[in-house]
């Protein structure tokens, strides 16, 4: 199998249509340092390299279509393509339109060697949420002064958030009951074209009273007024956060599947 050109986009302009406008490639791209990307009007796949140490990749697009252009790059044989042959040793994981994975061939899997996955969802919205009960007591939290209770929340309700305090420039929210102990938690990032949400969690005995509604409606607002977009990730298998979200005017622009090393 003859492996296809790589392109070597500079910008979101550099792609092909559609995925000049994807909301998600566009949310994503300048996190990506440099890619390399395959593909056409039906699927692209990008060669992401955030660190020198590793690398990634992410797939949008149909995933016949998608599955077929990582064939093209990675050979059925288990031999890397020239243009990804330094890069493929460090790929730590690969974030696909799901569906793509189980139409790999089987011997492209194995060369991968990812075998975890995770299944979720990247949603969007440019619309303020209405009005939502709690907004009002929802604070600005210290990352510093607050640490501790802020990484007591995770551990308790979001042990796995991929969202840390010690991401640069993140901004964190709360809620605080009449005591003053934290109950709710949620971060912002700014990236150049939305705010992106992260470790909303609301400690279980306090769950079901609009507590993480209150807290990620802030952080949109304030998104939105900031850069016009705010984007999440969230797991698919989810329901009572998607309830939320699509009630704060959320809508999914990428259904993703990610393997990753064991």
């Amino acid at each position: 199998m003859t492996s296809p050109e790589a392109l070597s986009p500079r910008s979101v302009a550099d792609l092909p249509a559609p995925w000049s406008t994807h909301r998600f490639v566009v949310d994503d791209f300048d996190r990506w340092a440099d890619p390399l990307a395959w593909g056409d009007h039906r699927a692209l796949l990008f060669l992401a390299r955030p660190r020198p140490e590793t690398a990634a990749l992410i797939g949008v697009g149909e995933p016949a279509a998608l599955a077929d252009v990582l064939t093209g790059v990675v050979r059925p044989d288990g031999g890397p393509s020239g243009a990804v042959s330094p890069h493929l040793a460090r790929v730590a994981a690969a974030s696909l339109t799901r569906g793509t994975w189980d139409l790999l061939d089987p011997a492209v899997a194995a060369a991968l060697a990812l075998p975890t996955v995770s299944h979720w969802d990247w949603l969007w919205t440019e619309t303020p949420p209405p009005a939502t009960p709690g907004e009002d007591a929802v604070r600005t939290l210290d990352p510093v002064a607050d640490a501790e209770e802020i990484l007591g929340v995770q551990a308790e309700a979001n042990p796995t958030t991929h969202l840390t305090l010690d991401r640069e420039g993140a901004r964190w929210f709360g809620w605080r009951d009449g005591q003053g102990s934290l109950r709710a938690i949620g971060g912002a990032t700014q990236r150049p074209v939305s705010v992106h949400l992260g470790s909303i969690a609301t400690v279980p005995q306090w769950r079901g009273r609009g507590l993480g509604a209150a807290v990620t409606a802030v952080m949109t607002r304030g998104g939105i007024a900031s850069t016009g977009q705010v984007s999440l990730g969230m797991y698919a298998d989810n329901a009572p956060a998607r309830r939320l979200y699509t009630r704060l005017g959320f809508a999914v622009g990428q259904e993703v599947e990610t393997h990753r090393r064991a």
